[in-house]
């Protein structure tokens, strides 16, 4: 997930007057005293935009939003490599014999933490308003797989009454798609698609405002005041249903989100005992490793890439496939994961992470690094009659890692023999690259649930051009296989065409410069519990504890 992917900023807990120790983070059962936990690793200013379930778009917004609602499904990662859907607020649900329709039985009587029942008309309402065209959601494409969402996408209609069926009564709720979709009760695990008090949020003036406020959700945490901008203050719900490990109740009795200016700030704060967590910092891992030990350091759901902008003129279309080709041959992953990440990351030959069904290795022909044959494919498109009219543009966030990578990338297409410059940008700047500003830009992603779709169709579809595709890829073979795939029931065939969705991608569109997949990178103080991420990034905040 941002806004172009789910990128962490830091965030810092702060447990008032105790220690925590380290228990792993295997998923066990939820043990450990109650208190205050001040995080300081999650939020990084320029990574937040809002809470707001329908407008969230980034990791540091969602270890928030996660925090405060729950939606339809959930999954359980207690075996990492095959995560179990499974219901959260819905108790079962049934499919048509082509995947097209859905419906949803809820469970009874919960309430959201004001006391307000959880009904079936509270995700119709939720999913309704962000799917309207001026709520402008990030993430308002989702809504085209329900029939009509388009039109509302598009702002033709205003409501879903025929494909949104809400039966408070039944407590039933039936959803009629656009086409077969296979993994539809998955997708409704996403933020998207978590309930909302209607009551209460109908009566705002903006709608865009509602995280300004008071939030309302049903999950394990409640803000305690509105946020402010250095932090966000969390106190348990105690009218929480539970979840899908079987957790009753939150441990902790107040978490505090401190805001941060960046991830070295982050950790600047923990190491001087200022909060109780951090994100690691590039060039820091080993450091934090002997210090302190308490790191998380299991395989996440994540790509770290770069996008080649096809409204860029110098990089995008069909003419420049063999440019793209040779710059990504050009750069050396090996030496981008040694110098900036310790070593720590897996080189990626594809988007697609292992721990993802269907996952299928070395898909990417031009993934490695080999300056010969890109010197090769660089002459080839120069003899088609190509040059470069001025250097190329780098896009990247400041705050982070990016500017060590892009300074080896820098000198590796130099060495290709190919001029670069770099454009930092420190504000807004997932924002700026869905708007068409995107070169060869920064990009990456945090799966928003354990799907081969939610790496193609959320990042490369043509349904994602201004939102998480930061590329602006545009391409309707691909898209062509996308449904397919969609569409097919089959787990095995569904896969099947994943995978030449994603071999396409890579080899006959070169659409994005893959570097590695992402691993754990929190550091803990050691007087914390169960502080471990699950495969989504997402710490489970309702098992995190204070050493007894």
């Amino acid at each position: 997930m941002v806004a172009g992917g789910r990128w962490r900023a830091s965030a810092v807990f702060i447990v008032a007057g105790l220690v925590l120790t380290a228990c792993g983070d295997d998923g066990s059962s939820a043990s450990g005293a109650a208190g205050t936990f001040t995080d300081g690793a999650q939020l990084q200013t320029d990574n937040l935009t809002s809470f707001d379930p329908g407008l969230v778009s980034t990791l540091d917004e969602s270890q928030v939003t996660s925090a405060i609602y729950d939606g339809l499904t959930d999954f359980d990662f207690s075996d990492k490599a095959k995560p179990v859907l499974k219901g959260l607020v819905a108790e079962r649900w049934q499919a048509n014999a082509d995947a097209s329709e859905y419906t949803f039985t809820l469970k009874k009587r919960l309430v959201f933490s004001n006391g307000d029942p959880v009904l079936p008309s509270s995700f119709k309402y939720a999913w309704v308003r962000a799917g309207q065209k001026d709520f402008a959601s990030p993430y308002g494409y989702l809504i085209n797989y329900i029939k009509g969402g388009a039109d509302l996408q598009a702002g033709k209609v205003t409501n879903l009454n025929s494909s949104i069926i809400a039966d408070d009564a039944a407590m039933t709720l039936k959803v009629i798609l656009e086409s077969p979709f296979a993994d539809f009760p998955v997708v409704v695990s996403h933020s998207f698609f978590y309930p909302l008090p209607e009551k209460v949020v109908s009566k705002l003036t903006d709608q865009t405002q509602w995280d300004k406020g008071l939030m309302i959700g049903n999950g394990p945490f409640m803000l305690e005041k509105p946020k402010s901008d250095t932090e966000v203050v969390l106190v348990r719900n105690d009218k929480w249903a539970g979840s899908v490990l079987g957790d009753k109740k939150a441990v902790l009795d107040k978490i505090v989100f401190k805001v941060t200016k960046d991830v070295e700030s982050a950790y600047t704060d923990f190491e001087a005992g200022n909060v109780m967590s951090a994100t690691i910092p590039s060039g820091k891992y080993s450091d934090a490793q002997s210090k302190y030990g308490n790191t998380t350091k299991s395989l996440l759901l994540g790509s770290y890439h770069f996008d080649f902008g096809f409204t860029d003129p110098q990089l995008g279309g069909e003419k420049n496939l063999k440019l793209r080709q040779a710059i990504s041959l050009a750069v050396d992953r090996e030496q981008i994961n040694q110098k900036v990440f310790e070593g720590v990351r897996t080189l990626s030959a594809g988007v697609t992470p292992n721990g993802i069904p269907g996952f299928k290795a070395g898909i990417c022909k031009f993934c490695t690094f080999d300056l010969t044959k890109a010197k090769s494919l660089l002459k080839e498109w120069q003899d088609a009659g190509n040059k470069l009219s001025g250097p190329i543009s780098i896009d990247y966030k400041t705050g982070d890692s990016s500017a060590d990578v892009v300074a080896i990338i820098q000198q590796n297409l130099k060495d290709l023999g190919i001029e670069v410059k770099t454009n930092p940008v420190s504000s807004k700047y997932f924002g700026s690259m869905a708007a068409g500003g995107c070169h060869l830009c920064r990009a990456g992603w945090y799966a928003d649930y354990p799907t081969y779709g939610n790496f193609m169709f959320d990042l490369f579809s043509k349904a994602a051009v201004g939102g998480n595709n930061l590329g602006s890829f545009d391409d309707p073979k691909f898209d062509s296989i996308l449904t397919k795939a969609q569409s097919e029931p089959d787990d095995t065939k569904r896969a099947t065409l994943y995978q030449q969705a994603e071999d396409y991608l890579l080899n006959g569109a070169m659409a994005v410069l893959t570097l590695n997949w992402l691993n754990g990178d929190q550091v803990y103080a050691k007087n914390v519990v169960n502080y471990g991420q699950s495969p989504l990034g997402l710490i489970l905040w309702e098992r995190v504890g204070l050493k007894k």
